[in-house]
């Protein structure tokens, strides 16, 4: 915008920045075109996503807080017209706590129930992941909208599988459903906290409190199993991706194939309100500057 100031008569400047502001009261949203993502995003709550290997703004983390920060971040990061909603795995169900929402119009209540995703609504204590995804998709797929999955887990089955993978249900085929697996932990083992119904810690799990899956095995020790991540991917369809740095759930939300241009209401009073602010200034700044030698 160019407005040649200097032509313009004293009075014309403060008129004019107020039918700006005026306009900017009055200017409907605009429908202009974005892209958008449609997606259901489920948490492993299971006792392995509390070990603390994770890291959240330099400080230690557990998995499952680390997962619900990013998430939290990803959600400032989306543009208008986007559609997130929220679902928790544990023992052998994926129950959906929120289906997919817009996300500026409900951006509180999508942070109130993330607040709420943690071990306090656990309902088991075993973590058949495999089966968690399955029922995931089966939640996706009969959704309305068929949005995307993101399932976010360490891949630690509890009990362990044995050689073979455990079967899709029978009304699923890998690719009906994309999406992402987005593997969340360290690389080193470490110790499974172990908590009560309430989500309070009472130690650690240990050998002899979970089934092992062979003599020289340590399934009360947790790390990210990425081999059985990125074989349950080919399996489902699903491709597979580490979280990596405090963006990993925007990369994930991002990576799924659910990205869509759409036209979404857009709020543009700012344009005309910034406008009516540079005339303002314009006619301001220079009255300021001739007082200023007669103050000095």
């Amino acid at each position: 915008m160019n407005l040649r100031l200097r032509g313009l008569p004293g009075w014309t400047r403060p008129a004019l920045a107020a039918a700006l502001l005026a306009a900017a009261v009055a200017l409907p949203r605009i429908p202009l075109p974005r892209e958008t993502v449609d997606t259901l995003v489920v948490f492993d709550i299971t006792q392995s996503m509390d070990v603390e290997d994770m890291s959240v703004d330099g400080v230690p983390a557990s998995r499952l807080a680390y997962a619900r920060a990013s998430a939290r971040r990803a959600l400032r990061a989306l543009p208008c017209g986007s559609r997130v909603g929220w679902g928790a795995f544990t023992e052998y169900r994926t129950l959906v706590l929120l289906a997919p929402i817009e996300v500026c119009a409900n951006y509180g209540d999508l942070l109130a129930t993330l607040d709420n995703v943690d071990g306090r609504i656990r309902w088991g204590d075993s973590s058949e992941i495999s089966k968690g995804v399955f029922w995931a998709m089966r939640a996706s797929h009969e959704m309305a909208d068929h949005p995307a999955l993101v399932f976010v887990t360490d891949g630690q089955e509890a009990p362990p599988l044995g050689e073979a993978a455990f079967p899709m249900f029978s009304d699923l085929k890998a690719g009906d459903v994309p999406g992402v697996l987005l593997g969340v932990g360290g690389a080193v083992p470490r110790p499974i906290p172990r908590t009560d119904p309430d989500g309070r810690r009472i130690g650690v799990w240990r050998a002899q409190d979970v089934v092992q899956k062979g003599a020289n095995s340590h399934e009360q020790l947790s790390l990210l199993k990425e081999a059985h991540l990125r074989a349950l991917g080919t399996q489902t369809g699903l491709s597979y991706l580490a979280a990596d740095g405090e963006d990993a759930m925007l990369h994930a939300l991002h990576a799924t194939g659910s990205r869509e241009r759409r036209a979404v209401p857009t709020d543009l009073a700012a344009i005309p309100a910034l406008a009516a602010l540079a005339l303002l200034l314009a006619t301001a700044i220079p009255q300021l500057r001739r007082l200023a030698p007669r103050r000095a």
